[in-house]
């Protein structure tokens, strides 16, 4: 791949970033979290038609070297994946890590050594891989907490009463996971940006078109939210765009 736009300005000339610790680094420091604020980003492959499924209903078909390079390290420094139950169980969401040259020391603002996998889901229905005794939260609508949290099987411990978007990032803060990585599905990210809580939004474009009916990146209300472009990443199999909300 090739660096040409970082943190909001085009380079004189482009750095390339190859799998490699050099380029693992460079990356890092592209996509680093803040260490002492809450900082929401979402990240999703899409195809150049605009698609975020494949021919089998998953994001499995639009994978590559360029996006599984990237998407490596940015897990590699979020506290928490914050998910929605269906898209966790069409993609089999069961643990989350991140690219293991960054693991130690750890590049997560809340200091972890892996990202927590938070779930949001109405009736409490998880992935069945799920292990109970992990470190999978289940974020759910407070009134329904208690039934969620005896289908899902988890501890009541680690199951969020929650009703806004403003209150999971609350309590995923109020447990130190600042650092929050939302990756789909496209109602999840609608229903984040709409509320005004979504800073980042990190766009994996994979060089191919699919066509067929797949849902948009972001499925919200009609709006006009206007985006910074601060870095982009070309490769032969994708390129990889990260955008912020104005100041």
């Amino acid at each position: 791949m090739h660096l040409l736009l970082r943190h909001g300005a085009v380079l004189p000339a482009s750095l390339p970033v190859r799998d490699n610790a050099a380029g693992v680094q460079l990356l890092a420091e592209l996509y680093a979290l803040p260490r002492d604020a809450v900082r929401v980003r979402a990240m999703m492959n899409t195809t150049i038609d605009g698609a975020v499924v494949g021919a089998d209903g998953t994001s499995g078909p639009l994978r590559n070297p360029d996006d599984s390079l990237v998407f490596s390290v940015l897990r590699a420094l979020a506290d928490v994946v914050l998910v929605g139950a269906q898209t966790a169980r069409a993609e089999d969401y069961t643990q989350v890590q991140g690219h293991a040259g960054l693991l130690t020391p750890s590049r997560r603002p809340g200091g972890g050594d892996r990202p927590v996998l938070a779930i949001l889901s109405r009736s409490g229905e998880l992935p069945r891989g799920v292990d109970p005794d992990g470190t999978t939260l289940l974020i759910t609508p407070a009134a329904g907490a208690k039934d969620a949290a005896e289908r899902s099987g988890l501890p009541r411990e680690r199951v969020l009463g929650a009703d806004t978007p403003q209150q999971v990032i609350a309590l995923l803060a109020a447990r130190g996971l600042r650092g929050i990585q939302a990756e789909g599905g496209p109602s999840t990210l609608g229903w984040l940006l709409h509320a005004g809580v979504l800073d980042e939004l990190c766009l994996s474009t994979t060089h191919r078109t699919v066509g067929g009916d797949s849902p948009p990146v972001l499925r919200a209300p009609a709006h006009d939210q206007p985006w910074q472009l601060r870095s982009l990443l070309v490769g032969e199999h994708a390129s990889s765009s990260r955008y912020t909300r104005p100041a």
